[in-house]
């Protein structure tokens, strides 16, 4: 059955009609305690949705989190596969037939308009995310346009709050808004930026994606859900935001391009971050819903939001096939730690396929900065098995010969080993791997005896064990 989900809203009513939302109206203090409680929801075997009904200091506002959940609630929310193989599909067709946005004239979110200068913390809560942090953030999706093209950008980058009316936005260089920044500090021209909270599933999802530069994320989000995207314009400033989310904060960068302070921040690689500099945004209006949900995402709170992953598991799928074809079967980014180990299944079919396996591997270091690790296997191999990927590690690779040790090259601050570097003004940047996995042709075709080889499996017959046991004891069947 088809969901009519466009916003957080009917996303957490899908969630209570599937019994998945959990709402708590005990009074809740938002900077630590309410992360923590995600935090601990997160470490349930199946974590619902959460509702903050309660928050101190906020009578006017509430918070939302794990609403994303994995492929079935996601499914659910669009009337979409709800199995993580036929998701995954959808999610790469999507890719290829983008749905552009539409513009309509006015939606919930301009329920109220606040022009600078406010206080942004008086509207919606931020939080600290864990204990042992000083700064106060918001997560939300970030709109920016290139200052040449006007193409748009989406991404999910963390602002924290600085002294009132400014926020930093962690646009990194290696993340498209940072180049978008750039290219505006180059021309010495402001760059313009809308902050969107609360933002509907396919938004936060698609925002998330590593898609090449000058994709439009929003075409994407709409190719996920079936629908266009609804967009409505800022007050302040030349850019369109999605219509339905629960805030709009609305800015710009400005020369001379001052720099603030954040840090740490619970990163999802379960660390706690450095302290950086990035930089100042000048709010210049912010738009709201009555009541506003701010969608409260912790990147280390444990699981929830798995449905998070699906646009990258998609777009390294399609980046790797459109190298090789049909010699990837199949990629799998490990859920932990995200974005930093692929998984590539190839079938070798002829002699001439050997070597192809790790032109694949060096493609897949393409898809981001942030993979450090790829480990090659062979069409047997259960990709999302993690206990058969390593079987056929220990089997089938040679490390002298298998395991290939690449230059340092950019990675992201957020890994340790990385990341301490910049304190001795070095380049964050590490050493890359390929591990290759894959049985060699040449030992892959080597017969022992006639159709068996030195990698042939152990076979039995078909069993149906019900015919061997005896009726009392079939309940103990599994």
């Amino acid at each position: 059955m088809k969901v009519d989900v466009i916003d957080l809203r009917t996303a957490l009513t899908t969630c209570e009609r599937l019994g998945e939302l959990i709402c708590i109206k005990k009074q809740v203090e938002p900077y630590v305690e309410l992360p923590s409680i995600i935090n601990a929801v997160g470490r349930q075997r199946q974590p619902c949705a959460l509702l903050f009904e309660n928050i101190k200091g906020y009578p006017q506002a509430r918070a939302a989190a794990k609403f994303l959940g994995g492929p079935q609630r996601f499914g659910a929310f669009y009337g979409l596969p709800q199995d993580f193989p036929s998701l995954k599909r959808h999610f790469v067709e999507a890719l290829e037939k983008p749905i552009p946005p539409r513009l309509i004239q006015s939606s919930a979110c301009k329920e109220n308009i606040v022009p600078a200068p406010l206080d942004i913390t008086k509207i919606i809560p931020p939080v600290k995310g864990a204990l042992d942090v000083d700064s106060l953030y918001y997560q939300p999706v970030v709109v920016t346009k290139d200052p040449k093209t006007g193409k748009r950008n989406t991404g999910i980058y963390r602002a924290a709050v600085q002294q009132t009316g400014q926020l930093t936005v962690n646009a990194r260089t290696d993340r498209h808004g940072g180049l978008q920044l750039s290219m505006a500090k180059a021309l010495n021209v402001p760059l313009q930026v809308a902050l969107v909270i609360g933002a509907e599933p396919a938004v936060w999802i698609a925002a998330s994606a590593k898609l090449p530069y000058g994709h439009d994320e929003l075409s994407y989000a709409g190719a996920i859900k079936g629908s266009q995207v609804d967009l409505v314009k800022c007050e302040t400033i030349d850019l369109e935001v999605p219509a339905h989310a629960e805030v709009i904060i609305e800015g710009e960068f400005r020369p001379p391009f001052e720099w603030g302070v954040e840090g740490p921040w619970p990163e999802y690689l379960k660390y706690l971050g450095m302290k950086i500099n990035p930089p100042i945004m000048h709010i210049t209006a912010v738009t709201y819903r009555n009541n506003p949900i701010n969608y409260v995402s912790i990147p280390a709170s444990g699981r929830g939001d798995e449905a998070l992953g699906l646009p990258n598991q998609a777009q390294l799928l399609r980046l790797l096939r459109e190298f090789a074809g049909d010699f990837v079967v199949d990629s799998f980014l490990t859920p932990v730690p995200l974005l930093h180990h692929a998984i590539v299944k190839v079938r070798k079919s002829e002699p001439h396929h050997e070597g192809l396996q790790i032109n694949v591997a060096l493609t897949a270091f393409s898809f981001s900065p942030t993979l450090d690790m790829v480990t090659i296997v062979d069409e047997d191999i259960d990709i999302h098995d993690l206990a058969d990927v390593d079987w056929a590690i220990c089997t089938r690779c040679n490390p002298a010969k298998q395991v290939h040790i690449l230059p340092e090259g950019r990675t992201t601050q957020i890994v340790p080993i990385a990341g301490v570097r910049e304190l001795d003004n070095e380049p964050i940047v590490k050493a890359k791997m390929i591990v290759d996995a894959t049985i060699p042709w040449n030992y892959k075709t080597r017969e022992i005896s006639p159709g068996l080889t030195f990698f042939s499996k152990s076979r039995w017959l078909d069993i149906n064990l019900p015919d061997y046991v005896d009726p009392k004891d079939r309940d103990k069947l599994g």
